[in-house]
């Protein structure tokens, strides 16, 4: 305790040291720049349409400095020294654009104005960061990437959360059972609360503390305030650490300067949907910059009591308490403020909250009713050329407590997570040579005041990697990268990766790559001690006044599931810069399974409580007798006869996929895309009782056409996916999912620069379907929006 004590306090000098340094460096460097420097502004459109153009990058020759133009195509660069130089305009499928003798004098603002003319879209410029936290051009990633525009956001941004904006993505394992209840996860064995994807936003782990899911609903942005999300599918702890075990999501939002001006978007539809969203952004002068966002989404649910039969569907159970039948409601908001240096380096700090009222996601225990949940959180952070550094905090909190629907017992949750991180590049040798090097440390504090777990548990992470690219010549880089954790509970960990990749022509490459990764148990599974329900074993001799209780109970003894892959890859473009094809099949050795809840598993409670003579008979159960097996019956500390059922670490799979996608563009205003997705497994080894399964299907297909036509400001996407029929087994919940195919239908209609109307229906056919065994029947939406700029 009084380690993690110390440790919080050093979170929190380092955090006050950094927040001190910039201060500092802002003061001064304001100082300098406020004797001889001034502003470059301007507006982007199309040559031809008008139109103006989001998202430009314009740079300053020579320098580090730029901007990007917002959603009204204007950009801001400031802090310039007076002096005469080149600006760059440029923007995929526009050509580039160099503007000279642009005179820059001290306190004065100059403007440059752009038009920017069409060409064909150039798929090898398309740039991604997540696989090697740095930029580099998607062919040349030593890592399967999806990525996912400003654009494409937009057209999608009425459906309501992140993860439906992969699900035609290959490789993309996604699920749903509520409005916000998604489980998102690549390459096998989803779960009904999966964590085996490392989820960020702006660096930010999102991830619970207790049960270490995935928590979409409390992003506090609007989906159209992101500017970029990139998938890197495959083993990332070499990179990321823990949870990065089967991928790394990581998600960029606009910066003020990208989203300057008043936005207002109303949304509403069927379940009773309404949502409104306000965003403010603005100059503050010599270098500052704010972004201020609120909003407010209330909705129905899919969710059905299930305290009496007729269930939705067969194999479910009874639960002993209701949904809250009031509407679930989300209110979040979020405020950003950034100083741009005149070298390029960005300072941001900002906050933000999440307040969530009567939701429903499906666990391993069963559902659970959150009749109320606060998510604070708030960011630091530098960036430079060759420099990051971050730190951040985000806390959960329920004041009124959260309802295990199968028991009806209450839970409460206090939680809190702190984070300093670390990052510096270099490159050497013309480029020839790059290094990435960097740290983090996590603490974590979870109280969940005695419902779900006894007493306060504290627990850090702390971790360092370093990566070393090499290219002998043009066409060929060499990747090699290793970290090592180390946590409260466990020994240091080490995550190698090796790759090559190859560019062998022009727009085409291939890679291959070695990795490994690993899971640390959450902290449910090691502490978790709830009742999980009772049973009448009188007639046994066992307890003979009552009811026998069973609990489930974590294991402190667990280790972190492991990791191990191959992986070989192709990218290519194909017919004039109109076709890109990505082709990726992998190998993994799966080890060390956390399984469900069983009896018997747990060293901690050893067999006891049985009549002299029964042991043997009740331990391994006599179905001649009648006499159920019960490994898990045992004395507990206080004495009390129970059965406990808690986890333990078995199994070896080996598993194997293929990931094949293209995308076609017709003409200027087409695009067609399709995706198969192969997924197969051997078990080698699992544990008696457990239900090993990767919860996924052989077969996945994803298929989408779109049109985007600038001059008249019209855009729509038709898009679908088919999945095949597979098992499911988490927790307490063990089906089968049937066959489904799900379309989806998006549009946008710029009215004028000012007004824009969306339409988005998930779900267009209405096909009742489920899609985690355990959840709820998913339907159709139907949600229509409008949008106002200023």
């Amino acid at each position: 305790m009084r380690l993690i004590y110390n440790l919080k306090n050093r979170f929190f000098v380092i955090s006050k040291l950094l927040l001190a340094s910039l201060t500092i460096m802002i003061f001064l460097s304001g100082q300098i720049l406020a004797q001889g420097s001034g502003t470059i502004t301007g507006h982007v459109k199309d040559a031809k349409t008008g139109e103006a153009l989001i998202r430009v990058n314009v740079i300053i020759n020579g320098t580090t400095m730029g901007a990007a133009s917002n959603l009204s195509g204007n950009f801001i660069i400031s802090n310039i020294p007076a002096g005469t130089y080149s600006l760059s305009f440029s923007l995929l499928g526009y050509e580039s654009l160099k503007k000279s003798g642009v005179v820059v004098s001290a306190n004065q603002t100059v403007e440059v104005n752009a038009d920017l003319k069409t060409t064909a879209l150039e798929l090898g410029n398309i740039s991604v960061y997540a696989a090697s936290r740095r930029e580099e051009k998607i062919t040349e990633a030593p890592a399967a990437v999806s990525v996912i525009g400003m654009e494409d956001i937009r057209l999608n941004s009425d459906v309501g959360g992140v993860p439906r904006l992969l699900a035609n993505k290959p490789g993309v394992d996604l699920v749903q059972s509520g409005v916000n209840d998604f489980n998102l996860n690549t390459r096998g064995f989803n779960s009904s609360v999966t964590r085996r994807v490392l989820v960020l936003l702006d660096g930010r782990d999102l991830g619970a503390a207790f049960l270490g899911q995935q928590e979409w609903g409390d992003i506090s942005i609007p989906l159209e305030d992101l500017a970029n999300i990139e998938f890197v599918r495959g083993p990332g702890s070499a990179l990321y650490g823990t949870n990065a075990f089967n991928g790394v999501l990581s998600m960029t939002s606009l910066s003020p300067q990208q989203a300057l001006g008043t936005k207002v978007k109303m949304s509403g539809g069927e379940l009773n949907l309404l949502r409104i969203d306000v965003r403010q952004a603005g100059l503050l002068g010599d270098g500052w910059s704010y972004k201020i966002n609120l909003g407010r989404m209330q909705s129905k649910n899919w969710d059905r009591n299930r305290t009496s039969a007729p269930f939705a569907y067969p194999g479910l159970s009874p639960e002993r308490a209701n949904i809250n039948p009031e509407s679930m409601v989300y209110t979040y908001g979020s405020a950003r403020l950034d100083y741009d240096f005149a070298n390029g380096s960005v300072f941001t700090a900002e906050g933000g909250f999440t307040k969530v009222k009567n939701d429903v996601i499906v666990t391993g225990i069963g559902r659970l009713n959150i009749l109320e949940g606060n998510r604070p959180w708030a960011r630091l952070n530098f960036t430079s050329k060759h420099f990051y550094v971050q730190a951040w905090m985000q806390k959960r909190t329920t004041p009124t407590s959260i309802v295990a629907l199968a028991s009806g017992g209450k839970l409460i949750e206090n939680t809190a997570m702190y984070q300093v991180e670390a990052q510096y590049n270099r490159s050497f040798m013309n480029d020839q040579v790059r290094i990435v090097v960097g740290g983090s440390q996590k603490i974590a504090r979870v109280d969940m005041e005695n419902t779900a777990m006894l007493g306060i548990k504290n627990y850090t992470i702390t971790g360092g990697y370093a990566q070393l690219e090499y290219k002998p010549v043009k066409q060929l880089k060499f990747v090699a990268t290793g970290r090592i954790d180390r946590t409260t509970y466990e020994k240091s960990r080490f995550s190698p990766r090796a790759a090559v990749v190859w560019s062998f022509a022009q727009g085409q490459s291939f890679r291959f790559s070695y990795n490994k990764a690993f899971l640390l148990p959450s902290t449910s599974e090691y502490f978790l001690r709830v009742l999980a329900g009772q049973a009448d074993l009188r007639a046994l001799g066992i307890n003979p006044t009552r009811p026998t209780r069973i609990f489930a109970m974590g294991n402190t003894n667990l280790v972190p599931e492991r990791i191990e892959g191959y992986e070989v890859g192709y990218k290519g473009i194909f017919l004039d810069n109109k076709l890109f094809v990505t082709i990726d099949g992998y190998s993994n050795k799966v080890r060390d399974f956390i399984t469900d809840l069983l009896q018997g598993v747990n060293p901690a409670f050893q067999f006891g409580g049985a009549p002299a003579g029964l042991s043997d008979l009740i331990k391994n159960g006599s179905p001649a007798n009648g006499i159920p097996a019960l490994p898990g019956l045992t004395v507990l500390p206080n004495g009390e006869t129970a059965i406990v059922l808690s986890y333990t670490n078995k199994g070896r799979v080996n598993e194997r996929g293929v990931e094949f996608g293209f995308n076609y563009y017709m003409n200027d205003y087409f695009l067609i895309s399709a995706n198969w997705t192969y997924f197969d497994y051997d078990i080698k080894n699992q544990q008696k009782g457990d239900n090993l399964l990767p919860n996924n299907p052989k077969n996945k297909f994803g298929y989408s056409i779109r049109y985007r036509n600038p001059q008249i400001g019209l855009e729509a996407e038709l898009s679908g996916r088919t999945v095949q029929a597979f098992n499911w087994a988490a927790g307490v919940f063990v089906g089968r999912i049937p066959e489904y195919t799900l379309l989806n239908f998006s549009a946008g209609y710029e009215i004028n620069q000012n007004y824009r109307l969306g339409v988005s229906v998930t779900n267009l056919l209405d096909r009742q379907s489920y899609q985690i065994f355990g959840g709820s029947i998913v339907g159709r939406q139907l949600i229509g929006s409008l949008t106002i700029s200023l």
